[in-house]
């Protein structure tokens, strides 16, 4: 597989007229969907994102990766730090020899994990999102599918379908609280739906990188569509204040009243507690197909499936856990 995708790898530089490549392709690790290369070449560094081939399959795929592009540079142009794929060829998107590629300028940061989180982390995030739903989107508004769908998931199906003998007893065991939020969740949902903006969706730890003078750039906008504002707000302030390691109320506190201090609609969080579970049902529906290779590309995507299934089941039981006993109506006055 490696030897494989080297060679794609050099043949798609060759191409698109990027230099020769120095070293060996370098794969960065962290991704949970795509797979990330470093590539030297003799015109400079870039990181180059295979995207997944059976997400490519599905029959928008490539029209939402080309428009969410569209979104990473419009936020781009409103003075959001971020990373957009680079034009080559009048296109982001790069098809080569049946695959799908991003190709970005390298930029120096890491990502953080949830030990590392400080207060000025998560001002400045929420500072972000705020500034990031005040943008003005309506030219591409229309043309975004991904965040329309309200579906709920057949967990019947995936009992029957799954062999892995934890994941099988776990889905057994939560399948009528899973089912029950699922619902409530359709309701909640609905109720939001007049009230959307385009968003990243995704800003999570390791969509966001930081430099030595931590200053952020988001990156990965794959999932960019609509959402309810405050969706995205909850969705975010719950990651930005360690809530899949921990859970730190000060954290998560300062990053609602932060986004709120920058202009942030805050009117639906209550709504919104319940409608964020179409955001995590989808992920796991998604890792459930990997594990039962409805979706999957080889053993590895299929460990990281069966990681992720467990993962997100009791970070679901852990949220609603915690987040029914915030007030948001104290919350929201604090100052």
């Amino acid at each position: 597989m490696t030897e494989d995708i080297n060679m794609l790898i050099y043949s798609l530089i060759d191409k698109l007229k990027l230099g020769n490549i120095i070293d060996e392709p370098i794969r960065v690790m962290g991704g949970l969907l795509n797979r990330m290369y470093k590539v030297n070449t003799t015109s400079g560094i870039y990181a180059v994102k295979h995207l997944n081939p059976e997400v490519m399959k599905r029959k928008d795929a490539k029209k939402n990766h080309i428009l969410a592009e569209k979104i990473a540079n419009i936020a781009k142009e409103n003075n959001i730090n971020c990373l957009p794929a680079k034009i080559i060829n009048d296109t982001a998107l790069q098809e080569f020899e049946g695959n799908y590629f991003f190709v970005f300028d390298w930029v120096e940061g890491k990502a953080i994990n949830e030990e590392e989180i400080t207060i000025e982390h998560v001002q400045k995030v929420a500072t972000l999102l705020a500034k990031l739903h005040n943008i003005n989107f309506e030219e591409v508004k229309n043309e975004c599918s991904l965040g329309k769908e309200i579906l709920e998931v057949n967990w019947d199906f995936y009992i029957s379908k799954v062999e892995n003998k934890e994941i099988k007893e776990l889905l057994i065991d939560k399948k009528e609280y899973l089912t029950r939020l699922d619902k409530i969740s359709t309701n909640a949902r609905k109720e939001l739906s007049n009230n959307l903006v385009v968003s990243h969706r995704d800003l999570d730890l390791p969509n966001i990188l930081w430099d030595t003078n931590n200053t952020p750039t988001i990156i990965d906008w794959e999932s960019s569509g609509i959402v309810n504002p405050c969706e995205e707000l909850l969705e975010t302030a719950w990651d930005w204040s360690g809530g899949q390691k921990y859970f730190d109320e000060v954290k998560f506190n300062c990053f609602i009243n932060t986004y709120k201090e920058n202009g942030g609609d805050i009117k639906d969080l209550n709504k919104a507690i319940y409608s964020n579970f179409k955001n995590k049902s989808g992920w796991l529906e998604y890792n459930l197909k990997r594990v039962c290779k409805l979706e999957c590309i080889d053993e590895e995507e299929e460990k990281l499936g069966e990681k992720e299934v467990l993962r997100v089941i009791n970070e679901i039981i852990e949220f609603y856990n915690i987040i029914k006993t915030i007030k948001f109506d104290e919350v929201e006055t604090k100052n």
